[in-house]
């Protein structure tokens, strides 16, 4: 009929309700949106990435309308084609209502004429009986055809019994769904009645013969070709009877070969062979198919075809649009639907869209499914398809093939951008269920099975055969970015690399394009899945950071004061956020893998995860290290407040854990899987830059070199570094933070305070080199090993922030004492420039009661009270200012460690080694005792040395050298203020770089250096002023208080070894020697009990004793039932292994949408 008609099919024609469903269901949003205030302030890069945006755009809604405009052409010519066909059957209708009565009336006079006649002769038949039309019941079209052929030219009787038979024949195969012998059956019917009236439109325009020519009474030709006689007046009643009986079966068998065709072939059961049949109906009830020239019928067959199919294709992406809000109840339903569906689409485009074409239109053979075996069955089986195939006309394959590849290149876009959107939805509900759509949709297209299924095909071709025949790769990848940029996703399994998402193709692969074959698997959903990949890992990271930031943040909202926080709990904090840290950085790994690792394309989807993971973990701790750095307030180097200290100790012990305890770095971050070593973009590291060309721009943007830059000074130097690559670094960076693509983010940021704005809101402050190094991994090349490694860069960020944070909680916890100690050398450095020698003896206990009396008097006699005794030096004891900063600082030590923090970090140095820790010799890392006890005296030690100058010499510390002798405050103190003064610089001295067997972890060597420098150039002033004052007896005087000095020295060690043995390392035992046998006897005063040094503890920290009220019997029942517990806990995860292990796993959980 005319439905089917009116033009080829087109390239947007063929795809006109597909490109409206793309219309309706598919919009673009541009990416640069400039407010009216920023077009002055763009710059040109902006402005012509925003052109390039918008000529983009412009030309996709061009697109968009022509193929709008196409379809709605199509849709306005087949309404005008249906009008005008409904108007003519209605007219046609109407004429033979009006012609009934007349035909009735003639029936009765035959009737009536029939009955006049003789008694002996017997009624004519009208019909055939059951028992003479029974062998022909079940004869075939073409048996009928040529029946009702001779019937045409034979007696009326043989007419008339065709013309009963065939109505009931027809209706037997519109009942069965037979069309191509509904049909047929028409045909033939329609011819017999052609070739003896012309007054039967229908049947004129349907037989193959057309009507016999010239007026007047309708007449057949006999076999002899002479005019046969005038139709009877029954066999012409007879004739219309069963034209108006069959007038409405053309429509019938219509539509119902439509119906077929708007099915899948493959989900009804028949194939191909219905596919044929419904065709070959369509051409047979074609009115144009005898005027019509071969071609002109072949090219409209497959347009109806393809039009079929693409409304078929619309139908079901319409069914597979899902709600935005799913349920978990609904979750699965939905999820088995959509599973349903995409499959059902794959089936529709591998047989009815390539392999059903291919055997119909080029081959001409399919399979028929009928009962039967052997050679009767065979012959059964070639006798339909050659009764089908004669029917049909010869197609063009070439033709054939540019419609199909025109017909996929239309809809395969709309297919992967619809399932790509779906699969998303199904990943934020229950990402457990991806792994299992993906297995399915594998078997479905690629699948071993599925491949056996579509080369059992009874020997009439194979599928690699459909598809070399059927689909050209060029046209179908033609006009599409994305399949330009992912040219081997065409290849049987995706076995294109990975590459960078703004990277351009790999000419490589565009130019191996056409020597691949065509997978439905690689064009749909392999480079669907890998950027679902990426999406997923990418919400899955940022949920693992935003759980361990805000876990941090609420830990530090309800840590106390550092002065009063127990040093366990603080660890066992810390330990717990970098344990759930590292677990579930595992689980998105672990999850991953099982979820999205394919098993029939392990190898390449197992590539492009590890790729994936590797710039995933990279970014992630990039954010993560940038956000604790930000934490530390800028107080926190200058001395801080009470809650900076406490954020620096917290941020401190979970930075120095996390060093050890995220054991599933080694893995995520192994050289092996970075971008650079797997190959991007066709090359292995093409347009990639070294962290060299990376340092070398930050080092330009570092003006001050403290290593830190702004954001906007970052964004500079990663274009730069970036720039002639295909690498946007700014965008990079950008699209790493979760920032939006503006130049008002920057803006924003830079006024943000660090560390309190939730991730992704606001642009850092300041970014340093580590960290824009992780940010920009994707467009990095990593050393596979040591600092410039993706693991050594975490390692020595981590480093950094430790060092920084200890030095900090340090020079805030030893600030009291420090204040005290100023306090003190500042008092004592007054008292003892205006006091006299006497005066300054008996304040310090050194002069005894007889010496005063007779002192006094040769003064009051000489009238010079102050120069008395000014010849004699006595050496005290140490100053307990001196003593009693240093027992602080001892005290901070022992109240912020626990015994844990002694233990070792790491079991060996080769497992160090894996986790990127550098070590050197054997030297042994360090662990939290030595980093606490490191920091502090790191900090004593250049906080002493500053004091003693600043508080004694009354300078600064870049004042040194500079003073006059005449202001030299030293030359105002007397001799034993002066050796008092010696005793505390070189005791001071003697427990920083002779005592102390620990070392100065935090301290660089030129620090160290400096504070030694400063402490002996004091201790050489103070000498030289001693020497001075004691005059001629100066050098023996200083002999003997060397000595004396050094017994003081041993004294207090003596006294405070408990405590100073745990800052400064356990004595050599000199000193406790000395004292045992009376080597320092005279050096202590008479009155002074001589003091026992206790014994060396081995354990500092008691051991916590078992409660008293637990007796030994209820500890056995709690274990018994602990055990007990754990068994049946044990039972039921071994029942339930395999349901948890398909079930919810950690992506599910995380990447719940907020709605």
């Amino acid at each position: 009929m005319s439905g089917y008609g009116g033009g080829g099919y087109g390239g947007a024609g063929s795809g006109g309700g597909s490109a409206q469903h793309a219309h309706n269901g598919h919009t673009h949003t541009p990416q640069h949106a400039p407010g009216p205030g920023q077009s002055s302030s763009m710059t040109i890069d902006e402005m012509r990435a925003l052109h390039r945006a918008a000529l983009s755009d412009a030309e996709s809604k061009r697109t968009e309308l022509r193929l709008v405009l196409a379809s709605r052409y199509r849709e306005l010519v087949g309404s005008s084609d249906e009008v005008l066909h409904m108007r003519e059957r209605a007219e046609e209708l109407h004429g033979l209502v009006g012609a009934l009565p007349g035909l009735v009336d003639k029936v009765a006079a035959c009737r009536e004429a029939e009955e006049g006649k003789g008694a002996g002769e017997g009624p004519r038949k009208l019909f055939a009986e059951e028992g003479e039309a029974g062998e022909s019941e079940h004869a075939s079209p073409q048996e009928e055809g040529a029946s009702a052929q001779e019937g045409s030219c034979s007696s009326p009787a043989a007419a008339r019994a065709d013309l009963a038979r065939l109505p009931r024949t027809i209706h037997r195969c519109l009942d069965e769904g037979d069309v191509h012998g509904a049909a047929s059956f028409l045909v033939a019917l329609f011819d017999l009645v052609a070739a003896r009236s012309d007054a039967f439109p229908m049947a004129a325009a349907l037989s193959p013969k057309g009507s016999p020519k010239g007026g007047g009474e309708p007449t057949a030709l006999s076999p002899n070709g002479k005019k046969s006689p005038p139709n009877p007046p029954a066999l012409e009643v007879q004739m219309k009877m069963a034209c108006l009986h069959a007038q409405s079966l053309p429509a019938r068998s219509v539509k119902l070969a439509r119906g077929i065709l708007l099915r899948s072939a493959a989900r009804e059961g028949r194939g191909a062979h219905a596919t044929a049949a419904a065709l070959s109906a369509l051409d047979l009830l074609d009115v144009r198919r005898a005027s019509a020239p071969e071609a002109a019928r072949a090219a409209r067959l497959m347009d109806l075809y393809y039009d079929s199919k693409a409304k078929l294709l619309d139908r079901l992406l319409d069914k597979l649009a899902l709600p935005s809000a799913v349920s978990a109840a609904e979750a699965a339903g939905v999820t088995n639907a959509a599973e349903r569906i995409l499959s059902r689409i794959v089936r529709v485009l591998q047989r009815d869209v390539i392999l059903h074409p291919y055997m119909i239109f080029v081959l001409r053979r399919f399979p028929v499914h009928i009962n039967g075996e052997g050679e009767g069955k065979k012959s059964a089986n070639e006798q339909i398809v050659n009764e089908i195939m004669a029917t049909l006309p010869r197609f063009d394959p070439a033709l054939l093939q540019a419609k199909a590849s025109r017909f996929l290149a239309a809809h395969l876009p709309l297919i992967r951008t619809k399932a790509q959107s779906v699969l998303r939805i199904i990943a934020g509900t229950t990402a457990s269920k991806l792994g299992q759509i993906r297995q399915t949709l594998y078997d479905t297209t690629d699948g071993d099975e599925c491949l056996r299924a579509l080369d059992d095909n009874g020997g009439a071709c194979s599928w690699d055969a459909a598809v070399r025949g059927m689909v050209d790769v060029r046209v179908v990848g033609h006009g599409n970015d994305q399949e330009r940029n992912d040219a081997g996703a065409f290849a049987a399994g995706g076995e294109a690399a990975g590459g960078d998402a703004h990277g351009p193709p790999s000419k490589t692969a565009a130019t191996s394009t056409s020597t691949r074959r065509f997978s439905l698997w690689g064009a749909l959903f392999s480079r669907t899945f890998s950027s679902l990949v990426h999406s997923l890992l990418a919400a899955a990271f940022h949920s693992v950071h935003s759980r361990a930031a805000s876990a941090l943040r609420a830990s530090l909202a309800r840590a106390p004061p550092f002065q009063t926080m127990m040093p366990h709990e603080a660890r066992r904090n810390a330990l717990r956020i970098a344990t759930d840290l590292d677990a579930a950085l595992r689980r998105v790994s672990d999850d991953a893998h099982e979820l999205l690792v394919h098993a029939e394309e392990r190898a390449e989807s197992e590539r492009r995860l590890r790729q994936s993971l590797y710039v995933q973990t990279c970014e992630i701790m990039g954010r993560l290290l940038g956000e604790l750095r930000r934490m530390l307030a800028s107080g926190t180097d200058g001395g801080g407040t009470t809650g900076d200290a406490t954020t620096a100790l917290i941020v401190g012990r979970l930075c120095h854990l996390l060093k050890f305890r995220l054991m599933s770095l080694p893995a995520l971050l192994d050289p092996a899987s970075s971008p650079a070593a797997l190959g991007t973009g066709g090359a292995k590291g093409g347009g990639m830059i070294a962290l060299m060309e990376l340092r070398g721009a930050f080092d330009l943007a570092d003006d001050d070199d403290d290593g830190l830059i702004s954001f906007d000074e970052a964004m500079e130097a990663m274009e730069s570094a970036f720039s002639g690559t295909h690498f946007h670094g700014a965008e990079m960076v950008r699209d790493t933070l979760l920032l939006p693509h503006s130049s008002d983010g920057a803006a924003d940021g830079s006024a943000e305070v660090a560390g309190h704005s939730p991730a992704g809101a606001a642009a850092p402050r300041d970014v340093t080199l580590a960290e824009l190094a992780l940010l920009a991994a994707r467009g990095l090349r990593h050393d596979p090993t040591g600092p410039g490694s993706a693991l050594g860069t975490v390692q020595s960020s981590l480093d950094d922030i430790v060092a920084r944070c200890f030095r900090g909680w340090a020079r805030a916890a030893l600030e009291k004492p420090l204040a005290s100690l100023a306090t003190a050398l500042r008092e004592g450095r007054d008292t003892a420039a205006t006091a006299s020698e006497l005066e300054w003896r008996r304040l310090k206990g050194l002069v005894d009661e007889e010496d005063d009396v007779l002192l006094r008097e040769i003064g009051d006699a000489k009238g010079d009270l102050g120069g008395i005794g000014c010849g004699r030096s006595a050496a005290g004891d140490v100053s307990p200012h001196v003593v009693s900063y240093l027992l602080a600082v001892a005290g901070v030590l022992n109240r912020s460690v626990c015994p844990a923090d002694s233990l070792p970090p790491v079991p060996s140095s080769e497992y160090a080694a894996t986790l990127g820790i550098s070590t050197s010799g054997d030297d042994e890392i360090p662990n939290m005792m030595v980093t606490i006890r490191g920091a502090l005296l790191g900090e004593a030690l250049t906080s002493v040395s500053r004091s003693l100058q600043r508080e004694i010499l009354g300078a600064s510390p870049d004042d040194i050298g500079t003073l006059d002798e005449g202001e030299d405050v030293l030359k105002k103190c007397g001799p034993s203020s002066l050796v008092q003064l010696l005793l505390d610089v070189r005791f001071v001295h003697r427990c920083f770089f002779e005592r102390n067997t620990h070392g100065f972890v935090s301290l660089t060597a030129d620090s160290i250096n400096a504070s030694r420098a400063t402490i002996e150039e004091l201790s050489d002033r103070i000498s030289a002023g001693m020497k001075s004052a004691l005059g001629g007896n100066g050098r023996s005087s200083a002999a003997s208080v060397d000595s004396a000095m050094r017994d003081r020295h041993s004294q207090v060690f003596v006294a405070s070894d408990l405590f100073l043995s745990s800052l400064f390392g356990e004595d050599d035992g000199a000193s406790s020697a000395a004292l045992t046998n009376g080597a320092v006897g005279g050096a202590l005063s008479s009155t002074q009990e001589f003091i026992l040094n206790p014994l060396p503890s081995s354990r500092r920290f008691i051991l916590l004793p078992i409660q008293a009220e637990k007796s030994l019997t209820e500890l056995q029942l709690r274990g018994k039932y602990g055990k007990k517990a754990q068994e049946e806990k044990g039972g039921k995860d071994v029942a339930s292994g395999n349901a948890i292990g398909a079930g919810l796993g950690f992506l599910s959980s995380m990447l719940t949408k907020n709605r």
